[in-house]
């Protein structure tokens, strides 16, 4: 099976940051950095946006574009994980979207992956051909989760009016369920990390998560996170930029082509994907 490859970025306001800062956009260094190792490695970017920053960030989102190859995916309105599939957002990202780029969404992920029921049936009702919230792995906190029943491959969520769409969960590390994403990497240290990799490796189709504060979280002044969600983030900052050149690297060594993650769902729309119904579910 062909071995296909997406580079997420979720894009939102640095977390913890009161003022609400993207310095990925806004330092020229983070920026030049980010975008040569994309280019370095023939990579292409799906970047799941809160479609609010549209109004505000659009000229940031548009030089982007000019420096490496990016699509626009949605990414919620607002980005309140209380709040992130709700009719009013799914509406509002929908409208926003349309209104930047022209064309209507095909994707959609909720924040913090907190996809439910009601979030995929206004998915379904609003024609998104694609959702990408479902993380297949465990999570302790308030905003935790326990899906390790889910796949860790595309599948389908299939409703009794024939409606569908594809789920393209959070890829995790193959057996031991650890989400391919750059925090990841950083929390555990790339010695570990790439090991894991070694042993257990990933899906043939695979999309790695990361989100512009991954980068450079131990730098952003007056962060309000605390306690051990701020150690964690922290760990191996300077090295952030290294760890994902390696990340790319792993990809292609292993022979992943990357693409858009709407050219994975073109190439997986029609195949014969294991089917979850959606009014089952939980």
């Amino acid at each position: 099976m062909k071995k296909l490859a997406c580079v997420t970025l979720d894009m939102e306001p640095d977390y913890g940051d009161p003022e609400k800062h993207i310095r990925l956009l806004e330092n020229p260094e983070f920026l030049e950095t980010y975008a040569s190792i994309i280019n370095k490695h023939g990579a292409k970017v799906t970047m799941f946006t809160v479609t609010n920053l549209f109004e505000t960030r659009g000229g940031d989102f548009k030089k982007l574009a000019a420096h490496i190859p990016l699509e626009f995916s949605v990414h919620s309105h607002t980005h309140d994980p209380r709040n992130a599939c709700s009719l009013v957002e799914v509406r509002n990202s929908r409208e926003a979207y349309r209104n930047f780029t022209g064309t209507k969404p095909l994707g959609y992920r909720a924040p913090i992956g907190r996809i439910n029921r009601d979030g995929l049936a206004h998915l379904l009702d609003h024609d998104f051909e694609y959702d990408a919230s479902v993380y297949p792995s465990i999570r302790p906190g308030e905003f935790g989760y326990f899906n390790l029943h889910m796949p860790n491959v595309p599948f389908r969520v299939t409703r009794a009016d024939g409606k569908s769409l594809v789920e393209f969960p959070f890829t995790a590390i193959e057996k031991i369920r650890i989400v391919f994403a750059l925090s990841y990497a950083k929390l555990f240290g790339w010695g570990l990390y790439s090991l894991f990799l070694k042993l257990f490796g990933l899906p043939a189709s695979t999309l790695l998560l990361s989100h512009p504060h991954d980068f450079y979280f131990a730098a952003i002044p007056n962060n309000t996170i605390r306690g051990l969600e701020r150690a964690a983030l922290s760990r191996n900052s300077s090295r952030a930029f290294a760890y994902f050149d390696k990340m790319l690297g792993v990809l292609k060594q292993k022979g992943y082509e990357f693409v858009f993650v709407s050219e994975l769902h073109s190439q997986v729309k029609d195949k014969d994907l294991q089917e979850f119904s959606w009014e089952e579910w939980k």
